[in-house]
């Protein structure tokens, strides 16, 4: 532990500092004295600017004379860079020292301060002991700290305490977020689903209300492709009733007849209605009708109907919190969600002096950052060929951009290595030395960035490992049978809470550099579904379209690999999720 705390330590501490001042002798130089009240008066947007990783420090008491009275007020720990905690007199850990850390906050979690319950909590679940992490989430959760709330109704479900949809788990959530609306399901995995990833048409997000996908087609296209996800276990496929097999991507293929083929007899709509069923009783259904036209007959383009009188109204929570209708003018646009503005840093690795050259890196960050500019109103900002600090200095500069309201997302593509001894994942700037961790970028170092920026909604989007901070804690899902207004309440909901989440092109296996012309398979389908939503989609299901898009694009190369998403651990996400809205 650098700067070693003790309890004998601190009471000496402030005992000297006590008789200095009776003395007359000052406690403090006057540069300390200074740090020190102004560390004392900053809030957690002040704190959150200051550059630096963040550390746990334990700040001096102020000793301050009344009278004829001297009174030491109690330490104080923070989350703040190393060169604040030194500046005010502090003594510090690095943040992933869990047991040092500990020795910092249990005091003031047994003094019953509900902040430090919390951080308590959350140290002692990083070690691996669920047991103390519950108790002093329970004392924070009673004092209404939201992610000791959320926390516990995570830790509850992952140990088999309570179930998603129990009262206990339900009243957490309710409180952690204040309030909750119909149509949102918390649960630790994914549900049934059926995503249909062929023709490129049929991508379309978010999916119809009605189950009914509508995709007009090319004479080029020959099947129609749907990969099917069953957490819990896959009973039963069909396709017009008839069972079919899976491949081994959980992929079906279904032959699509050719219009050239069939004559005007196919001119009209080919309808393919999809079922599945999960071992635990769960249905998905879905219906696509293909329409395909004639080599010699150019597509329709789509035109969107004209609003119903339902999709003119919009559910809003009134002052009581029960849900009002607003009415809405035709053609009139609803506000973007969220309503900050949106940030993107694209770290794009690919000329490496002691790892492999990659191909595709530079080109992919380019691509997406264009999107996400182009389609989503992003402030692009792209980093290429970084060193280690320069990645670490974007990061830094990123935070200090990023306002309360705003939307922050980082693409990482590049090298990444894990650490088999502590399963911690790294970015490798091209400078990184393969046998000097110190000079790669641990994902801890950027989760700290995350976990101190003022945006509300931080997402990473990594061509490479981000393990090791994700979580598996319950996720907010989406009723796919919503109707417009419903779903639109359902994405504010999870628009106002603090989100901090990863989407990784795998696991802790190795990642596949190329795989498509000019980009990376998980690029290639993440380019290819951002480009398919029409209107505004939760981060989860933009990772759904993209799995199985990267799941049929891999079928020739057979890529075991798999995209992963969850919330980042221990970086202060609540009950929401990430909204992409096009503009």
């Amino acid at each position: 532990m650098r700067h070693q705390v003790c309890k004998a330590l601190r009471m000496a501490l402030a005992a000297r500092a006590a008789c200095a001042l009776l003395a007359g002798a000052a406690p403090l130089s006057a540069h300390a004295a200074d740090a020190l009240e102004r560390l004392n008066a900053a809030t957690e947007t002040d704190r959150a600017q200051a550059s630096g990783a963040w550390v746990h420090c334990l700040l001096p008491g102020q000793v301050r004379r009344l009278g004829l009275s001297v009174v030491a007020t109690p330490r104080r720990a923070l989350r703040v860079s190393p060169s604040e905690c030194l500046a005010a007199g502090g003594e510090y850990v690095e943040s992933q020292d869990t047991v040092g850390a500990l020795k910092i906050w249990l005091p003031l979690a047994a003094d019953g301060m509900p902040e430090a319950q919390a951080t308590a909590g959350e140290l002692y679940e990083q070690q691996g002991q669920p047991k103390l992490a519950r108790a002093w989430y329970e004392k924070a959760a009673a004092a209404g700290v939201a992610r000791a709330q959320f926390n516990l109704a995570s830790l509850d479900v992952q140990s088999g305490a309570t179930t998603p949809g129990s009262d206990r788990t339900q009243q957490l959530l309710a409180a952690a977020s204040g309030g909750w609306v119909a149509g949102l399901v918390m649960a630790p995995r994914e549900r049934l689903r059926i995503e249909v990833v062929a023709p490129e048409a049929a991508m379309r997000l978010p999916r119809p209300v009605d189950g009914v996908l509508t995709v007009e087609a090319g004479p080029q296209a020959r099947e129609l492709v749907a990969r099917v996800v069953a957490p819990a276990g896959l009973k039963s496929v069909k396709v017009n009733g008839q069972a079919v097999q899976l491949d081994a991507q959980g992929l079906l293929q279904v032959p699509v007849a050719s219009a050239e083929q069939g004559g005007a007899a196919m001119a009209g709509a080919q309808a393919y209605a999809l079922e599945a069923q999960a071992t635990d009783g769960a249905l998905a259904r879905t219906e696509v009708r293909v329409v395909q036209r004639s080599s010699g007959e150019a597509l329709a383009r789509p035109v969107a109907p004209p609003p119903s009188p339902e999709q003119l109204m919009v559910q809003a929570p009134t002052a009581s919190g029960a849900a009002a209708s607003v009415e809405r003018a035709p053609g009139e646009r609803a506000q973007a969600l969220p309503a900050g503005r949106r940030w993107a840093l694209m770290i794009a690795n690919q000329a490496y002096a002691q790892w492999g050259a990659l191909d595709t890196p530079l080109t992919d960050a380019q691509a997406v950052g264009e999107v996400l500019r182009d389609r989503y109103g992003f402030d692009v900002q792209w980093v290429r060929n970084a060193t280690r600090a320069q990645m670490l200095q974007a990061l830094q500069a990123l935070r200090a951009r990023a306002g309360p309201q705003d939307q922050v997302l980082v693409y990482y593509a590049g090298h990444g290595q894990m650490d088999n001894v502590t399963a911690r994942g790294y970015w490798i700037p091209v400078d990184g030395d393969k046998q000097d961790v110190s000079r790669w970028v641990s994902v801890i170092d950027v989760t700290d960035q995350l976990s101190a920026m003022q945006a509300r909604h931080a997402m990473v989007i990594a061509d490479s490992c981000y393990s090791g901070t994700l979580t598996h804690s319950l996720m907010p899902q989406i009723d796919t049978a919503l109707a417009e207004g419903q779903r639109r309440q359902a994405l504010e909901f999870l628009s106002r809470q603090r989100v901090r989440v990863a989407m990784t092109s795998g696991g802790l296996e190795p990642v596949l550099d190329g795989g498509s012309i000019e980009h990376s398979l998980f690029a290639r389908s993440l380019l290819d579904v951002l480009r398919q939503v029409q209107a505004p989609v939760a981060a989860l299901e933009l990772h759904q379209a993209v799995a199985a898009r990267f799941a049929h694009l891999g079928r020739r190369l057979q890529v075991q690999q798999q995209p992963h998403y969850a919330p980042i651990a221990f970086a202060g996400h609540e009950a929401g999720d990430f909204v992409l809205s096009p503009r």
